[in-house]
Parts: structure tokens; C-alpha cells; sequence
């Protein structure tokens, strides 16, 4: 088998497409292990008892699972519009509650259909949740409206405040349900399998097209 042999910036281009490939499958090789281990971490401090919430918890207590008590304070709850439930739309429902530390812990605590009224707001709570660290917003999350209390990123010191409560209080993470799971998919072998068959797919075409056709005798 004879080959044609191409030019020199068809050899540019194609090493350039098939590093950008190889290096992508490689990317998503790395990004593998990382949410592997991510996975791990969750499942292992989802395990770990509950204990009280600090005031001021780092990094690691984030998936832990904690235990907040104290006065239901701020006077409202705090609607997340755009959550379904059961098939129907509807809002998250959170609260604060003040500890006898004075630090306020946000609470998820609720769900209402879309238009329906609050319910009654407890004077007390003692609950049990999942610790999260509030998700930065999306490119097309809307922005919260304390005035319209209307909020789609949770933020405990933009609530604190909206309540007329020291946002200085708030501690930065808050509480989901206790039976809530993060939805993380790993989907990352497949993408890495995906880009090196593109890559091959590509090396053999670009081989076949400078194949030389045989001459008729």
C-alpha cells in the first residue's frame, strides 16, 4: 500500500485536531478520577453521625450531616420558586433559626405548590439536615429578589438581611432535608472514551484519504 503524501500544513492541522482530541479524552480521564473521588468523600461524610452545626464550619463539613436548635426568627419564610414536586411546580420553602450562640442557621424546611401560602412559621425548630455550601449561580439564574422574596441561590446573610437581622449572624452554609442526595452524574468515562474513538475515527480517515488509488494496468 502506497501513500500520498500531504502537505505540510494538512500535517499541521491534523496533529493540532488530533492533540486537541487525545489531550480532550485525557481531560476527561483526570476529570474521572477527581469526581470518583468527590463520590467517595460524599458517601463517607453522608455516613458519619450528626453533630452540631459550628458556627463558622470549613470545607470539610460540607455533605455532613448536623443538627441546628433554636428560635425561628426574620419572620418569614423563604420562597425558591422553579422546584417540582410530584410532578408539580412549586417553591422551596427555608427559614432562620437563631441558636442561643446568636449565629443563624438557614433551614430548608418545606414545599408549597406554586401560588399557595406559606405555612405558619414554627417559634421553635429542632432540626437534622445535609450541610451545603451555597452553589454559585448559573449563567442563567435569575437574580435573587429579597424585595419580591423570591430567591434562587440561597444565600444566609442576604436572607439575614432581607429580615432585618445582622447578616454578620449567618452562617455561610445551610441545611437540606435529611433525605436529600446530591445528583452528581460521572458520565466522565464515557466522554473519554468518546473523544479517543473520535480521535482514532479521525487517524484512519486521514489515512485512507492519502491512500494512493491503484493505477489501471
Amino acid at each position: 500500500m502506497s501513500f500520498r503524501r500531504p502537505s505540510f500544513l494538512t500535517i499541521v492541522f491534523a496533529a493540532i485536531g488530533l492533540a486537541v482530541m487525545l489531550g480532550l479524552g485525557t481531560w476527561q480521564l483526570q476529570r474521572l478520577e477527581w469526581k470518583t473521588n468527590l463520590l467517595a468523600t460524599i458517601a463517607e461524610r453522608l455516613d458519619l453521625p450528626a453533630e452540631p452545626l459550628p458556627a463558622n464550619p470549613g470545607a470539610d463539613w460540607q455533605f455532613r450531616r448536623a443538627t441546628v436548635e433554636g428560635q425561628v426568627v426574620g419572620g418569614q419564610w423563604f420562597r425558591f420558586p422553579g422546584h417540582s414536586r410530584n410532578d408539580a411546580v412549586g417553591e422551596l420553602l427555608m427559614l432562620l433559626i437563631q441558636r442561643p450562640d446568636g449565629s443563624l442557621v438557614a433551614v430548608e424546611n418545606g414545599w408549597v405548590p406554586f401560588g399557595q401560602p406559606s405555612p405558619p412559621l414554627p417559634e421553635t425548630l429542632a432540626a437534622e439536615g445535609i450541610v451545603r455550601a451555597p452553589a454559585e449561580p448559573g449563567l442563567f439564574t435569575p437574580a435573587n429578589d429579597p424585595a419580591g422574596n423570591a430567591w434562587y441561590v440561597a444565600s444566609p446573610a442576604a436572607m439575614a438581611a432581607a429580615a432585618g437581622l445582622p447578616a454578620a449572624k449567618a452562617v455561610p452554609m445551610y441545611l437540606k432535608p435529611p433525605d436529600w442526595h446530591p445528583h452528581l452524574p460521572n458520565d466522565h468515562l464515557q466522554y473519554a472514551l468518546t473523544w479517543f474513538a473520535l480521535a482514532g475515527i479521525f487517524l484512519v480517515i486521514f489515512v485512507l484519504f492519502h491512500r494512493k488509488k491503484p493505477t489501471a494496468a
